[in-house]
């Protein structure tokens, strides 16, 4: 994924609108699907699931360079699921074949995401 210093201002603003839109649908379908009784958060587990196969059509079908790829996958899937950009990176290091290091990349992002909510949550707990 190309850095957004090249991006001009239309592309700025295609990509708030793809935001917007995403963040609005993962609202809706967050809303939609019930947890399950066990408090398994199944609705964020679908939204993730779902933006990330759609990354991946995305990246299969639309040309990296263009508008509609900054308002798909940055716009929409950036805001729908953090876990679609997430996967992209993911497959991008297995096809170049960076096999350790994708698997090094998955294991160190899990891990470090999930230490670092559960230190923010208990110091600003112990602070507030």
């Amino acid at each position: 994924m190309k850095s957004l210093c090249h991006l001009n201002m239309a592309n700025y603003f295609i990509i708030a609108l793809g935001g917007a839109l995403g963040s609005v649908l993962r609202y809706l379908l967050g809303n939609r699907i019930e947890p399950s009784e066990s408090f398994f958060p199944i609705n964020i587990l679908l939204i993730n699931i779902i933006g990330c196969f759609l990354i991946g059509m995305v990246l299969a079908l639309v040309d990296a360079k263009s508008q509609l790829f900054l308002f798909l996958t940055i716009g929409i899937l950036g805001s729908f699921t953090t876990m679609s950009a997430f996967s992209a990176q993911a497959l991008n290091l297995l096809l170049d074949e960076k096999y350790l290091l994708a698997t090094s990349y998955v294991f160190l992002t899990l891990l470090s995401c999930i230490i670092s909510t559960v230190i923010a949550y208990y110091l600003f707990k112990a602070l507030a």
